[in-house]
């Protein structure tokens, strides 16, 4: 009997090849040659689930996206009260922070996808290339709820906006966890207290 391939997770197997390579030797480094030897599976192989690089970017793209948004769910599934909106609305500004071995690689290789869209109009025109626009809604919600006072679509973006900011100078060492998880507190505190 021939043996039965799952070809989603052969998929998904394959990004996630790409995203530990693009994490050791950076995202323009990346071609078949060093995901098939990563994945430990043949060149040809590669090429049969994703037939060009920009296919291959593509998905090690939806790879990322897929672990980080696992990763809030995550979080978001342990908070005490999944009815407390300001909680809520930590969580989400808090987990943009890389705090962990596996955030920072996240981070770092998301950044690279989102240096590189600037320069590639076929990888830019990928959603959710190079910022959290799909948190935006969900955070302006949360926010109409948590902070009557604020305008929630403003105050969204700027929360998101100093969560990346925040998120970069932790990648490259320029504060540490506790500096930038204390910046981000004394903002949303300002923010929730309205």
């Amino acid at each position: 009997m021939p043996k039965r391939v799952d070809h989603q997770q052969r998929r998904r197997e394959i990004a996630a090849a790409l995203v530990r390579c693009a994490r050791a030797r950076g995202l323009h480094a990346v071609g078949f040659r060093e995901v098939a030897a990563e994945a430990g599976i043949s060149v040809n192989l590669v090429q049969y689930y994703f037939s060009s690089k920009a296919e291959l970017l593509a998905g090690g793209l939806a790879h990322l996206r897929e672990r980080m948004g696992e990763r809030l769910r995550d979080r978001l599934a342990g908070l005490p009260e999944p009815e407390d909106a300001a909680a809520r609305v930590r969580a989400i500004v808090r987990e943009l922070l890389p705090s962990d071995d596996t955030s920072t690689d996240l981070y770092t290789v998301h950044a690279a996808y989102a240096a590189l869209a600037l320069t590639d109009p076929g990888l830019a025109a990928q959603p959710h290339t190079a910022g959290p626009d799909e948190l935006q809604p969900q955070l302006a919600a949360l926010l109409a709820r948590a902070a009557p006072g604020c305008d929630p679509e403003q105050t969204a973006v700027a929360l998101l906006a100093l969560g990346t900011g925040l998120a970069a100078y932790l990648a490259t060492g320029y504060l540490t966890v506790e500096a930038a998880t204390a910046a981000l507190d004394a903002q949303l505190d300002r923010v929730l207290a309205r």
